[in-house]
């Protein structure tokens, strides 16, 4: 089976399954990042770019194993060597470098907390002088409404509150006063 694939074509599937994002892609190989969607709606050549990233990834994970497995026998060497304190420091040093060594598969810190997909959205002037947003650039205000921000834990507390107001404001008749209740 021959390849169809440009050398820019191949530049960026090479990239691309090293794990790195399409607008680094686009940037380095020279072309826009639509080139880059183009590409990967393209079934095979995504085929190959989750293939390239699969086979990354087994290879990180292996080295990683490895460090793994140099990092406990070096603290099952330091439990061996307390009790004669013969040397201690060279085992504590070893130990450090690997364990500061660069981790590079599915347990490394990275791929643990970069979990998180931003968006970008580009919304016409008309639209953005209805909003209002704070020092951060947060909206906060949109049109005539005020918003707030909920962790997802209380969001039913709130609902709930919000739901009692509401009742409560519907028992009352528009222009009735409460004054009367009250004596």
């Amino acid at each position: 089976m021959t390849s169809t694939t440009t050398t820019t074509e191949d530049r960026a599937l090479a990239l691309l399954g090293q794990g790195l994002g399409p607008e680094v892609v686009a940037a380095a190989v020279g072309v826009s990042t639509s080139r880059i969607s183009q590409l990967l709606s393209a079934s095979e050549f995504a085929a190959k770019v989750a293939e390239l990233r699969y086979e990354n990834l087994a290879k990180h994970n292996s080295r990683d194993a490895t460090y793994d497995t140099l990092e406990d026998t070096l603290v099952e060497k330091l439990k061996d060597c307390l009790p004669f304190m013969m040397r201690p420091m060279e085992i504590l040093k070893a130990i450090q470098v690997i364990n500061t060594a660069k981790r590079r598969g599915v347990s490394a810190p990275e791929h643990i907390t970069n979990q998180q997909t931003v968006v970008q959205l580009v919304m016409p002037t008309q639209i953005i002088q209805n909003f209002t947003k704070n020092i951060n650039n947060q909206v906060i205000k949109a049109g005539d409404q005020d918003l707030i921000t909920v962790q997802s834990s209380r969001m039913s507390n709130l609902l709930e509150t919000m739901k009692g107001a509401t009742d409560v404001s519907n028992t009352i008749a528009p222009g009735s006063s409460n004054a009367s209740a009250n004596t």
